[in-house]
């Protein structure tokens, strides 16, 4: 790390305390935040750069709580009372409860929708892209919800009343990416209910299907991260078509990396986590183009403040702070804690990465749910590098198994999804046996204490061999 890295990692985090001051209840912690980071900063830059560096530090926190202001006042602007018209699909309908659950898109705003009857069953057939007539009435959401959609751009809900059997086609891109989730679909037919839906899950983030009681576990296991699309997806799609890149000119190689990540991105249907993983990778291309590779805790902080600045909503995402705070907790903790783990190499990699990427995310997921399970370490260990072959694997192989499900080779496609099938359900069964062993309250707590006080030890004993 260099002093500039740290400048770069002052200045994100100055832009996103600046960004979410717009609410009165921050603005005491945005305060405390820019003069801690002013003094870092004039303290770590060279001294004939302290004064231009502080500058630029204020004058972005000031350039970002406009935008942050501007952005929730245009979430607020919003036209509400009766419309019959043309509304266009932004998400996938899902159930919630006994209604069908939606967005749309109506005269360049968004709504949710809760729809029943005959109504849910029209809107359970439309897809991401889609316009389709509706009429209903438009309504401002409750603070409580308004807080939870905002960062989905969300401005109210829609009472829904009729929706007409036409539909209007999606563009392109939407009808490619919606052609690449019905194979992964098709191609896991063979699964039996449950392991098909957590394969969705893991491969493409679709977890609409998934049983209340598989969400239960893995929420206690410590292994929901795995269901929701993120940096690891990313990097196994860019692996996958390596050999691809490779062959194609500097330029070409950037347009066509630069391109699949977009498609990723739609196809897992713009989830922060996915935005946050291929921006980032896509610095990370343009910066090893261009011939200056660049450090991961500079490219993440340069990713945060160009997401932040485009999308301020996304200063209001759990998940968006969960996938920041895990590759940077990724970026600073594994490589440390790899050294001192006692135990093969391999090993020690995968527990350092597990323990490193759990205490990274804890401050969001505390924050917001309050403090995760301690075993949640044991079960990433168990379950992650079996989700991350499926993650690698379980794409391509279920596109070919879709492809082959309407010929006389449906079979086979069914034969090489076994594999497939086995680590799906390792992951769903260390995800059952974490949440039954889970703890809450002062052992989970203690439990906690025990896991700092341990990579203190080591980390402690490693610097004594060092030295």
């Amino acid at each position: 790390m260099r002093r500039s890295d740290w400048f770069i990692v002052a200045l994100a985090l100055v832009g996103v305390c600046a960004t979410r001051a717009v609410e009165k209840s921050n603005v005491a912690i945005f305060v405390v935040i820019l003069v801690l980071a002013v003094i870092f900063v004039a303290t770590i830059i060279w001294s004939r750069n302290r004064k231009l560096s502080v500058l630029l530090l204020v004058v972005f926190a000031g350039l970002s709580f406009l935008i942050g202001a501007r952005a929730l006042r245009d979430l607020r602007d919003v036209e509400i009372g009766q419309y019959s018209g043309v509304a266009r699909v932004i998400s996938d309908p899902q159930r919630s409860g006994a209604a069908t659950q939606i967005v749309l898109d109506i005269t360049g705003d968004r709504f949710v929708v809760y729809a029943y009857g005959p109504v849910a069953w029209r809107l359970a057939q439309v897809s991401v892209g889609e316009q389709i007539i509706v009429s209903g009435w438009r309504n401002r959401l409750p603070s409580v919800q308004a807080k939870r959609w905002m960062s989905r751009h969300v401005k109210g809900k829609f009472e829904i009343e009729t929706v007409e059997e036409r539909r209007l086609t999606a563009a392109p891109l939407f009808r490619s990416a919606q052609r690449i989730r019905k194979l992964v679909n098709v191609g896991a037919e063979s699964f039996p209910f449950d392991e098909r839906s957590l394969f969705t899950g893991l491969v493409i983030g679709d977890d609409s299907k998934q049983p209340k009681e598989m969400i239960t576990a893995f929420r206690k296991s410590g292994l929901a991260h795995l269901v929701a699309v993120s940096g690891q997806n990313v990097a196994f799609i860019l692996a996958g078509l390596s050999p691809l890149l490779k062959r194609l000119a500097q330029p070409l190689r950037l347009f066509v990396t630069c391109s699949v990540l977009v498609w990723f991105v739609v196809i897992t249907r713009v989830e922060p986590s996915v935005v946050r993983a291929a921006v980032m990778a896509g610095i990370a291309t343009l910066s090893i183009s261009i011939g200056r590779p660049t450090r991961t805790l500079r490219l993440l902080a340069l990713t945060v403040i160009i997401t932040i600045l485009i999308d301020p909503l996304l200063a209001w995402s759990v998940g968006y702070f969960m996938s920041v705070g895990a590759t940077a907790g990724l970026s600073l903790g594994s490589g440390p804690l790899a050294r001192v783990i006692p135990g093969p190499r391999w090993l020690a990699l995968l527990i350092g990465a597990t323990v490193s990427a759990q205490i990274g995310v804890t401050p969001a997921v505390a924050f917001v749910f309050g403090l995760p399970t301690a075993i949640g370490i044991f079960t990433n260990v168990l379950a992650v590098p079996v989700a991350s072959l499926v993650m690698l694997f379980g794409m391509p192989l279920s596109l070919f198994a879709g492809m082959l499900s309407e010929t006389v080779f449906s079979a086979f496609g069914s034969i090489i999804m076994w594999p497939v099938l086995i680590g799906v359900r390792w992951v769903w069964w260390v995800a059952a046996l974490g949440a039954h062993l889970s703890s809450t309250g002062m052992v989970n707590l203690g439990l906690w204490i025990a896991v700092f006080g341990v990579i203190l030890l080591l980390l402690h004993r490693g610097a004594r061999v060092e030295g």
